[in-house]
């Protein structure tokens, strides 16, 4: 009988670290992934990791690159403007194709169908990361059924050493499944959605604003004194 006394007073990052454990909740999660996973939804999910890290869509920046555009137009035309495009490359195309069809429904028609084309992109890579956090406790599961595969008598070592040995990698699997799938695999679906999220409600936005000036003219400041003479 194991008592108190014969437990260790504490434990130290070493105890928590099992890399067969850490291999197969890691190593069959990715591989049951990309098994249940088709290619689109896999490079949709590549895509938007590093999206994470880029910098967020400049409003200002994009917002005065697109008055400066609409204020091209409005002064020669949309064949003969010329003005720099908006840092994103989506607002760019949509100014793109205004300046050469000169329909404002085309950009609408193109703004529609680049969110359309966002969102199932996005909706494609949430899915591989939440089944990424469904597969990490069933790989936890399986360490832990490895582990006890494993209880079998060792040269030179006792039965309660190999039967500790044993339970600690069962129950370091467990955890370490746990661990993937709600610090690692959920967290980052949930990022993926929100980054996505913000990013649209900015575009739509802007594009309403670019909208309204190409109908209206760009807003110009009030005359002063001497204009008025």
């Amino acid at each position: 009988m194991i008592t108190l006394a014969a437990l260790p007073a504490s434990i130290s990052a070493a105890d928590l670290f099992d890399s067969g454990a850490l291999v197969v909740v890691l190593a069959g999660t990715l591989l049951a992934t990309v098994a249940r996973c088709g290619r689109g939804e896999l490079r949709a999910a590549a895509k938007a990791l590093p999206a994470l890290v880029r910098a967020r869509i400049d409003r200002d920046a994009n917002q005065a690159a697109l008055a400066r555009n609409a204020g091209a137009i409005a002064a020669r035309g949309h064949l003969c403007a010329e003005s720099p495009p908006p840092p994103d490359p989506t607002l760019a195309r949509l100014v793109d194709i205004y300046l050469v069809s000169g329909s404002l429904e085309a950009v609408r028609v193109q703004a529609r169908a680049d969110r359309a084309g966002r969102e199932i992109a996005r909706a494609q890579a949430v899915r591989v990361f939440e089944f990424a956090g469904e597969l990490a406790p069933v790989f936890g599961l399986v360490g832990t059924l490895f582990a006890i595969t494993q209880l079998v008598p060792v040269a030179g070592a006792s039965t309660a050493e190999v039967t500790m040995a044993a339970v600690a990698t069962a129950v370091l699997s467990s955890l370490y499944g746990v661990l993937t799938a709600h610090l690692v695999c959920v967290p980052l679906a949930r990022a993926v959605e929100r980054r996505g999220e913000d990013e649209e409600e900015t575009r739509c936005v802007l594009i309403d604003r670019f909208e309204a000036m190409l109908e209206t003219g760009p807003a110009r400041p009030a005359p002063g004194r001497r204009d008025a003479a």
